[in-house]
C-alpha cells in the first residue's frame, strides 16, 4: 500500500495544500505549529474516518470556513482515489468519487499505523483507550468485527434500558443478552487471536531497538476466562451472577466493554517497571507488531507515520527504529529537527517542509 497524493483543503491551518510522497521515506520537516502533525492526522481520518486528536469532527476544519477536503490518491495493487468532507453537520466519504453510507465500508481501505509522542501514555489511561486501541485495529481489517461491536452496543443500551424498568419482562432480558453473547463470542475471540499475533512479533522488535533481551507481553483482561472453550456458558453464567447488582445500578457492569489490556515486561506491569525509555520502546514495539499483524490477515503492508518521534530518542535507538523499518514500508516521519541520522539514511528519501500550512519542496 503506498500514498502517492494528498489533498488538503481548510483542514485545520491548510488552506490549500497538495503534497506527493515516494514509496520509501518520506521526511516532513518544519518548526513547532506549521501543520506536521495536521497532515499525519488527516491520514489517520482517512483510514478510521476519526481524528486521534479529538471527538469532534468540525474541530478539524479551517477557522473560519464551512467546510473541509480531505482527498488522497493511494495504490494497493491498482490506483484508488478516496475522500471525505467535514462539515458543520458530520462527514461525507467517498471512494473513487462515489459517496458510500456506511463507514463500516471505508474503514481500513488506506491502513495507516501511527505512532506519536502522546502513545506513551497508554499505560496510565483508562481500560477505555486501550480497549479503544485493540478495537480500532481490528476493525480497520474485520468487517464482521465492526457489525458484531455495533450491534452488541445497541444490545447494551437496550440492555440498560431495560434494567431500569421498575417490572422487567425476563423473558425480553434474557433474549438481549443471548444476542448479545452472539456477539461477544467472536468479539472475544478475534481480540484473544489479535493479542496472540501482536506477542509474537512484541519481543523481536523491542530488543532490536532498545538491545535488551526483556520479556515483553501484552495480556488480554476478559470479563470472563478465555482460557476456557465454553464462552457461552460463562458469558451466561456472567449475567445470572451479576443480576442482582446490575437491578441495583441499572447497567450492565460486565462484558466485552469492560475488557483491558495489561501490558508486562518481565512478568510485572509496565507501569511498575518500566523506565520511562523503556515504555516508549514498547509502544513503538506495540505499533511495529501492529503491521505484522495487518500483513498476515490482509496480505497487504500498512504505512507506518511516526510523528515527531525520534526527538524523543537518543542517537542509538533511532538507528535501530529506522533499521527496524524495512524497505517496502511506506514511511512518513515528521521532524523539527533533520538530524543527521535522517540525512544519512542509506534509503531512498524525500523531505520537504511545512511552513504556515504550506508545502515548500
Amino acid at each position: 500500500m503506498i500514498i502517492k497524493e494528498l489533498k488538503l483543503r481548510n483542514f485545520r491551518n491548510f488552506k490549500n495544500c497538495h503534497i506527493s510522497f515516494i514509496p520509501n521515506i518520506n521526511i516532513i520537516t518544519g518548526l513547532n505549529g506549521q501543520g506536521k502533525t495536521n497532515l499525519l492526522e488527516s491520514l489517520v481520518f482517512l483510514s478510521t474516518t476519526k481524528s486521534h486528536r479529538v471527538n469532534e469532527d468540525q474541530k478539524m476544519i479551517r477557522i473560519n470556513t464551512e467546510f473541509s477536503n480531505i482527498d488522497c490518491l493511494y495504490n494497493d495493487g491498482i490506483d484508488y482515489k478516496i475522500g471525505a468532507v467535514i462539515h458543520q453537520k458530520g462527514k461525507s466519504l467517498l471512494i473513487n468519487k462515489q459517496y458510500i453510507s456506511k463507514s463500516s465500508e471505508f474503514i481500513g481501505l488506506l491502513n495507516v499505523i501511527l505512532f506519536s509522542p502522546s502513545d506513551i501514555n497508554i499505560f496510565n489511561d483508562s481500560p477505555r483507550v486501550r480497549r479503544k486501541l485493540m478495537d480500532l485495529e481490528i476493525t480497520k481489517v474485520n468487517k464482521k468485527y465492526v457489525n458484531c461491536l455495533n450491534n452488541y452496543q445497541k444490545l447494551l443500551k437496550e440492555r440498560n434500558i431495560t434494567l431500569k424498568n421498575e417490572k422487567i419482562d425476563s423473558i425480553y432480558l434474557n433474549t438481549l443478552e443471548d444476542q448479545m453473547i452472539d456477539n461477544q463470542k467472536y468479539i472475544i475471540e478475534e481480540r484473544i487471536k489479535f493479542i496472540e499475533n501482536i506477542n509474537e512479533n512484541i519481543n523481536k522488535y523491542f530488543k532490536k531497538i532498545n538491545g535488551e533481551d526483556l520479556n515483553i507481553k501484552i495480556e488480554y483482561l476478559s470479563c470472563v476466562d478465555c482460557k476456557e472453550n465454553n464462552l457461552d456458558e460463562l458469558l451466561k453464567d456472567m449475567y445470572i451472577s451479576n443480576f442482582e447488582r446490575d437491578r441495583y445500578t441499572q447497567l450492565t457492569n460486565s462484558g466485552i466493554h469492560r475488557d483491558d489490556l495489561l501490558f508486562k515486561i518481565n512478568n510485572q506491569n509496565v507501569n511498575d517497571y518500566a523506565s520511562q525509555g523503556q515504555r516508549r520502546v514498547v509502544i513503538m514495539s506495540f505499533k511495529l507488531s501492529l503491521i505484522e499483524y495487518i500483513k498476515k490477515v490482509t496480505k497487504k503492508i500498512p504505512v507506518l507515520l511516526l510523528d515527531d518521534v525520534l526527538s524523543e530518542l537518543d542517537i542509538k535507538r533511532q538507528t535501530n527504529l529506522l533499521n527496524c523499518i524495512e524497505d517496502e514500508i511506506q514511511t512518513i516521519i515528521t521532524t523539527s529537527v533533520l538530524s543527521n541520522n535522517l540525512r544519512n539514511l542509506n534509503k531512498n528519501i524525500s523531505i520537504k517542509e511545512i511552513k504556515d500550512g504550506i508545502i515548500i519542496n
